[in-house]
């Protein structure tokens, strides 16, 4: 009887040519499933603009669906801010200017690496050296902390273990982005005009015991919003492991490239963007040629930081359009520092991040524990406005700069480095920055970030909860695939032609469900 009454709901849906309410075309609203069925019934034409993670994903998923892809990249390189640098270094060994953890909370990128068939190797654990308000020490778990700490009792007790009090014991206050539960009822009234920072403070947390949670998370901690950082506070609390890509972690864009083959076209930077309700034409300039490519839908994975300057016509929404203009972009500088020893090891230091301390080089992550060879691969990672000092010295200044920062906790640092390479990410002309925060004030942003204008679907980092994880790019390289594929153009599609196909895509796609043929 369920069947014949599913059969009858079929057929209706099958002739509902006008059936709008079953698609909401015109709400903002998309089919953001997870269904990557045997592929489209009817393959689009799409240009996807940007080859980082996100726009990789998006043709990827699009491609295997029988869609007609290409990806318009700016850059020489795949990638974006996966960048896995060799040059220069010895022992095979390289380092990373870009993303270097994979947490193993983050399914989607871990599904990526088993599907295109990487390894992975394990960030190990270990005792990290602090300096901090000039006091360096080695800390082990259950060591007491300097005089100098003015900490509370049960802080100088738990250590960064408060974790589970100041942040664990609010998640419920949040709602959990894996669940649907985010954001939760009076989250954003309660706490979205409140610096990360101080949210903590109002739990209880001591200055002393900020400082020392900045050295591990970063000085980041001092500009984002609290709502943004809770967010994959709870969406990752279970988080344990930590996993880089042997031989680098560039080896997940190389590998959807490789997919894609020539359907990518490098060096093409797009200038303008042209779209109504039947097309999309999206001018680019290569190698100071000017050209032009028309589609049915774009993905647009370009950082708003970048796409506010690119020429749209007609406008975005109002809305979208201040949300392209007002996104934060954090700045970061990564520098990779190859030692000629694992010097460090001698004092009993070890795991991922070596050294937090409250200098401008911030922090000491030692990469050269998943690497091969008898050489150190050190990076060095500032973030925020330490980030922007190292930016601000001359690019014949900036090693000696950072030395000398490093060397009031490492001393005779300088002597031991036998080649470097650095990258702001402040000055990149294709992103102007490292990753997404968004700010006190800015939760109005949320519901707008991912957003389609029409036929211009958005994917990257900046449109997820996983802000600044390549697990934020895949996500939203996949919902913009599933957005296409379910054939909802939000507030484009209005042909009754086009309509039909897409209730005949739906129907068929219940049909399946239920095991009979329309």
């Amino acid at each position: 009887m369920q069947k014949e009454l599913d059969r009858r709901l079929f057929l209706k849906l099958l002739s509902a040519a006008g059936a709008t309410a079953l698609i909401r075309c015109d709400s903002g609203e998309s089919d953001n499933g997870s269904d990557t069925g045997g592929g489209s019934e009817t393959p689009h034409k799409i240009v996807v603009l940007g080859a980082g993670m996100a726009g990789l994903t998006a043709a990827y998923e699009l491609m295997k669906r029988g869609h007609e892809v290409v990806v318009l990249e700016a850059q020489s390189r795949v990638g974006g801010r996966i960048w896995t640098w060799r040059d220069g270094f010895k022992d095979g060994q390289y380092g990373e200017m870009g993303a270097v953890r994979i947490p193993d909370v983050h399914d989607q990128t871990l599904a990526y690496v088993e599907e295109l068939g990487l390894e992975l190797d394990e960030f190990g654990s270990g005792d990290p050296l602090y300096y901090l308000k000039g006091e360096r020490f080695v800390h082990k778990d259950g060591d007491g902390w300097p005089a100098a700490f003015n900490f509370s009792t049960i802080e100088a007790e738990k250590g960064l273990g408060m974790w589970e009090d100041y942040i664990a014991a609010n998640f419920d206050l949040f709602g959990n982005p894996r669940d649907g539960s985010f954001p939760a009822e009076g989250m954003m009234e309660a706490f979205d005009n409140k610096i990360y920072r101080d949210f903590l403070k109002d739990r209880g947390a001591s200055d002393d015991w900020l400082l020392l949670y900045g050295s591990d998370q970063g000085s980041e901690i001092n500009k984002i919003g609290t709502i943004a950082w809770m967010a994959l506070e709870v969406a990752d609390q279970d988080w344990d492991k930590t996993y880089h890509i042997r031989g680098g972690n560039d080896g997940l864009p190389l590998g959807l490239a490789e997919k894609l083959g020539d359907r990518i076209m490098l060096e093409h930077v797009v200038v303008g963007i042209d779209h109504d309700d039947s097309k999309v034409t999206v001018h680019y300039e290569n190698n100071g040629k000017a050209g032009s490519m028309t589609a049915e839908h774009v993905v647009c994975a370009i950082p708003y930081s970048i796409l506010r300057d690119i020429d749209i016509k007609p406008a975005f929404a109002a809305d979208k359009t201040k949300c392209i203009n007002e996104l934060y972009m954090m700045p970061a500088s990564r520098i990779a520092l190859q030692t000629d020893t694992k010097f460090w090891q001698s004092e009993g230091i070890g795991g991922l991040k070596i050294a937090k301390t409250d200098t401008a080089a911030e922090r000491l992550w030692d990469l050269s524990d998943v690497l091969d060879g008898t050489h150190g691969m050190v990076l060095a990672y500032m973030q925020y406005e330490n980030a922007l000092a190292f930016a601000a010295q001359s690019k014949d200044n900036r090693m000696a700069y950072l030395t000398g920062e490093i060397e009031k906790f490492f001393p005779d640092f300088g002597s031991k480095v036998v080649h470097s390479a650095a990258h702001a990410w402040s000055e990149d002309p294709w992103v102007k920055g490292a990753w997404t925060d968004i700010l006190p004030g800015q939760g109005w942003m949320y519901p707008l970030l991912a957003r389609a204008e029409g036929r211009i679907h958005f994917a990257g980092e900046h449109t997820s909860i996983w802000a600044g994880w390549i697990q934020g790019a895949i996500e939203s390289g996949k919902r913009a695939a599933n957005e296409i594929d379910s054939g909802v153009a939000t507030g484009a599609v209005t042909s009754q032609s086009t309509l039909k196909r897409i209730i005949r895509r739906r129907a068929i796609r219940l049909a399946r469900r239920f095991r009979f043929r329309p």
